[in-house]
């Protein structure tokens, strides 16, 4: 039996030409979701609601209940419900977000992973399970089960993930943590409900740390959304000749914060506990789908040093094809080999 109250706003929000704005802007003025349904010329039917929300086999959550995200709450663009699976008790744990590049580098990667899994014993960590970055963090964030930290915001409804091979961290997170949406139903994509995810993102998070952020990205906008909020923006220094770094040195050079350990946040938060300073590096083992073998390599590369066997394993490459590809690579300029036979983009 569906609560009559999540009945109301449902129908209420889903009605025709309702959105955020409107809903929010019909509750001042009627009180309730039932006497705003009143005023709508098409509400959205009661018996077609009750049959979507069992389907969905989810939890609901309401913005007049406690657990919903006091900042997300304040917003003008606050989403009345939020559906999940999972422990929405997470809701109450101080909550870091980390973002960045789809098509990350191993070694972005790498320091989302690590970072994810150094903080993830006292912060609920927030992100958008998207390729790169984002699976890294969620991946780091779900290496100690017992912590629940793992906090995920989907673009879509509960029903269509996205990105389809990220269906089993979407199965480890809502068994060890926690799926968030504000999409209930149907498997239409549209650019701008990225942007919505973005911004409960950046809204439930008292911390955003960026790693490998283009000038133009949505990770860039999620970033100066966070700082226009006074969300504190943090950023993990990259190449200047990487793209994928160009929005992140610019948030450092227009005063975000950089950080090169975790024990930096904790001391950004102020969140003191006696630990020994970690390095963020770690091994990571996703692929990245690019077809052509030069851009594939290229993509997985930084400033930051990588051994031939290491990028053979990511690359999943044998070693003769992955030692054409360097030596073509090494003639074009495009990358440097160390004595060590270490691979690097090449510098300035």
């Amino acid at each position: 039996m569906i609560d009559d109250v999540i009945l109301d706003w449902f129908c209420l929000i889903n009605s025709k030409g309702i959105g955020p704005k409107t809903f929010w802007a019909l509750m001042r003025s009627y009180k309730s979701a039932r006497e705003s349904l009143k005023h709508v010329t098409e509400p959205f039917p009661k018996n077609k609601a009750e049959k979507i929300l069992h389907s969905m086999n989810c939890g609901v959550i309401l913005a007049n209940d406690e657990m919903f995200p006091k900042l997300l709450r304040r917003s003008c663009f606050c989403p009345p419900i939020l559906f999940y699976k999972g422990d929405k008790s997470l809701l109450l744990k101080r909550k870091i977000a980390i973002i960045g590049a789809r098509n990350a580098s191993i070694s972005g990667k790498s320091v989302a992973r690590r970072l994810a899994s150094s903080l993830s014993n006292d912060f609920a960590i927030v992100s958008g399970l998207a390729k790169g970055i984002d699976s890294a963090a969620h991946l780091g964030s779900l290496e100690y089960p017992e912590n629940k930290s793992s906090i995920a915001i989907l673009p879509f409804g509960l029903d269509n993930i996205y990105p389809k091979e990220n269906l089993n961290i979407f199965n480890k997170i809502a068994s060890h943590g926690l799926v968030l949406t504000e999409v209930s139903h149907g498997n239409k994509n549209e650019q701008g409900m990225f942007a919505a995810r973005n911004r409960i993102v950046a809204l439930i998070s008292e911390c955003v740390i960026v790693i490998e952020a283009g000038a133009k990205s949505g990770t860039m906008a999620t970033a100066k959304l966070a700082l226009d909020l006074g969300c504190e923006v943090l950023v993990v220094p990259g190449s200047p000749i990487d793209p994928r770094n160009f929005g992140s040195n610019l948030l450092i050079k227009n005063g975000a914060g950089l950080i090169q350990s975790y024990t930096d946040v904790l001391d950004v938060l102020n969140f003191h506990r006696e630990r020994e300073q970690e390095p963020m590096s770690c091994n990571i083992t996703e692929k990245p789908n690019l077809h052509d073998q030069h851009t594939k390599i290229l993509s997985m590369l930084s400033e930051t040093p990588i051994s031939l066997d290491e990028l053979a394993m990511h690359s999943n490459m044998n070693m003769a094809t992955l030692l054409r590809i360097v030596s073509e690579l090494e003639i074009t300029g495009k990358i440097e080999k160390h004595e060590t036979n270490a691979i690097v983009l090449r510098g300035f």
